[in-house]
């Protein structure tokens, strides 16, 4: 069964508050460019590849998904292939199914399930102050089609369940390839992005449940 908190783990310390800092570490060039663009790209959709590995797994573990995000802030999750796990927001209500089998639950916005896809999916601006004060930013590759930059958290409470956070980004910024986790306990998560697609006509029934 694929469970939306094995995705959540992904980014779940960016929505930690700001850790005073005498001088936060600089935003990678790759990086700024990178989050500066989010904010017109428009409405997409983008299909990506989970894999997932435990000390406790002898395979890793792969699940296809599609994710779309409107320029207005709604955005549609879906984990499967039939989608099995669904997370929706219309700009009002955040709605999650957690497998064909169990209904829909309506959740606040805030609530620590989705926080993180509130802020990575809804186009809210990421915190730039939050982000340098609770992690140390670092090219640790690039080659000509990508730059990998480090994300190594900082404060003590995050390093015991956070080891590293990997974004590859394409050159100038243009777009996310992949996004890789290393949890305490050894876990991995990777998250490969396919191109964004532009969207657009009348894509209401894809925010409300079905």
């Amino acid at each position: 069964m694929i469970r939306l908190p094995s995705v959540f783990a992904a980014v779940f310390a960016l929505t930690l508050p700001a850790l005073a800092a005498t001088e936060p570490p600089p935003i990678p060039p790759v990086m700024q460019a990178w989050m500066a663009a989010q904010k017109d790209i428009g409405s997409i959709k983008v299909a990506f590849q989970q894999t997932r590995t435990t000390p406790a797994l002898k395979e890793p573990v792969t699940a296809s998904g599609r994710f779309w995000r409107m320029a207005d802030g709604r955005f549609r999750l879906e984990l499967g292939q039939p989608a099995a796990t669904i997370l929706v927001f219309d700009k009002e209500t955040v709605r999650l199914k957690e497998s064909a089998e169990t209904p829909w639950q309506t959740l606040k916005p805030d609530d620590s399930r989705v926080r993180m896809w509130m802020k990575f999916l809804s186009g809210r601006e990421m915190d730039a102050g939050s982000l340098t004060n609770n992690f140390t930013l670092r090219i640790t590759q690039q080659e000509k089609s990508f730059v990998t930059v480090a994300m190594i958290p900082r404060p003590l409470l995050i390093k015991k369940y956070l080891r590293q956070l990997d974004m590859q980004i394409e050159p100038g910024g243009r777009r996310l390839l992949g996004f890789r986790v290393v949890q305490g306990d050894g876990s991995t998560l990777l998250l490969n992005f396919g191109p964004p697609e532009k969207v657009a006509g009348d894509l209401t029934p894809l925010f409300q449940p079905q």
